[in-house]
């Protein structure tokens, strides 16, 4: 039996057994950890949708109203479009949706449509009932599964898309928005006027 005196003085011999191997199990552990967490982190990226791009086609969807009838975005061609992204528990958007109640309310006869994009997984009757409290007169769309909120890649909320009579994106906002600003009115008036 070969003993081999290490710098602490203790003695080992020379043959590995498995002690050896219980020492490189944590490294092991650590190193498998690693890898996982990368991949969790690549892989949503390699699948992502490509970005919703201002001068580009929107995505067509088709989701459920709150009464249940399904509404796509292809069926809006010829209008205006502003499409909101939007949660119950999200207090910006609360402030922001009804700016846009208001800007629906001015201009929906003239071509404008808004639709509010709900992405809580909550049942539809508490999804009623916040828009009955917050007066909202615009049609919401129900996007509980998030497929269109990853189509759109929404990453934050309130997020609206400014949409022109072919269903290109003319504008996109994160964040709380005032879109009865005259600025806002002006771009919506100007593309309200192409036909």
């Amino acid at each position: 039996m070969n003993t081999v005196h290490s710098f602490s003085g203790n003695v080992r011999t020379g043959r590995s057994g498995p002690e050896e191997g219980r020492n490189l199990l944590p490294i092991f552990h650590l190193f498998l950890a690693l890898i996982c967490s990368l991949c969790l982190i690549l892989v949503p990226f390699s699948q992502a949708a490509e970005e919703v791009k201002i001068n580009a086609p929107a995505p067509d969807f088709t989701l459920s109203n709150l009464e249940g009838k399904g509404i796509s975005l292809s069926s809006l061609k010829g209008k205006v479009a502003l499409v909101a992204f939007w949660s119950i528990y999200c207090h910006v958007c609360r402030q922001e949706m009804p700016k846009l109640d208001t800007v629906y309310k001015k201009y929906k006869d003239k071509g404008l449509e808004v639709i509010g994009v709900a992405i809580d997984q909550e049942p539809v009757e508490t999804i009623q009932g916040e828009v009955r409290k917050d007066g909202l007169s615009f049609p919401i769309l129900l996007d509980g599964e998030k497929k269109m909120k990853k189509a759109y890649q929404v990453r934050a909320v309130p997020a609206t898309f400014l949409l022109d009579r072919n269903g290109v994106v003319m504008d996109k906002q994160v964040g709380v928005y005032n879109w009865s600003s005259p600025a806002s009115e002006q771009l919506i008036e100007k593309l309200l006027k192409k036909k």
